[in-house]
């Protein structure tokens, strides 16, 4: 008798296994997946942030991971799904729920980082900057693809993202000194650090503990990923209706 999981990507493989042949924006509802992606400050970055007299905790839904790292639950992702010639690109993926709070020992201040969405197209995380009661959504830092979009299907379909070179853009860093009432020669430090990695893997199978992130790629199974991803739209708009 099979598994759960197998039988969750069994049915999304089956769902659509007559799928057209062509392009397909598709939106998935992901927060019943197991979606994560896992944020690691840069030891420059936490040697600053500690030299500045700032912490940063994790709020919501995001978990502490230990050592600079962070788990932000991914809630939906945005793909384009190509069957003729077999394609797939990540448009957007958003975090829905998760924060992460920054306080200052210093200034007595903190703000919130919330509800981040990636724009793979803009190679920029805009986010909810959320400071004494108020909340601005800012262009808050942008992004280096490390490894193209890659695939495994060992222990399931999965889709893998690895993103790099974070720095503050000018907005962010500005309205994060604002917020954390730091003085504005620092600003362009802020800027130029290199606050470091987001890695993430998104599995169509119910959503499990926080585990390992790893990429294993695998091209030449794009295809049976992309009718897998196609039966998780399919099997999302049933639900929502």
């Amino acid at each position: 008798m099979r598994a759960p999981s197998q039988r969750v990507a069994v049915f999304l493989l089956g769902a659509c296994a007559a799928a057209p042949a062509f392009a397909l924006p598709l939106t998935l509802d992901t927060t019943w997946l197991d979606a994560n992606a896992t944020l690691s400050l840069s030891p420059v970055a936490q040697q600053t942030l500690a030299l500045t007299g700032i912490t940063a905790t994790a709020s919501g839904k995001a978990s502490n991971l230990g050592g600079g790292a962070f788990n932000l639950p991914v809630s939906k992702l945005a793909v384009d799904v190509g069957i003729l010639p077999p394609r797939l690109s990540v448009l957007t993926a958003d975090v829905k729920g998760s924060a992460l709070t920054f306080s200052s020992n210093i200034t007595q201040t903190s703000t919130q980082l919330a509800n981040l969405s990636l724009d793979y197209q803009k190679r920029t995380i805009f986010g909810d900057l959320v400071s004494a009661g108020v909340s601005s959504r800012i262009p808050v830092f942008s992004f280096d693809v490390l490894k193209p979009l890659s695939f495994s299907l060992s222990g399931g379909i999965s889709v893998n993202l690895s993103l790099g070179n974070i720095h503050f853009t000018n907005a962010g860093a500005r309205s994060f000194a604002a917020a954390l009432k730091i003085p504005d020669v620092l600003v362009p430090t802020f800027t130029a650090i290199n606050f470091g990695t987001l890695d993430a893997k998104v599995v169509p199978w119910f959503r499990q503990p926080v585990a390992s992130l790893t990429a294993v790629p695998e091209p030449s199974r794009v295809l049976m990923l992309m009718t897998g991803l196609i039966g998780l739209g399919v099997l999302s708009r049933v639900r929502r209706a």
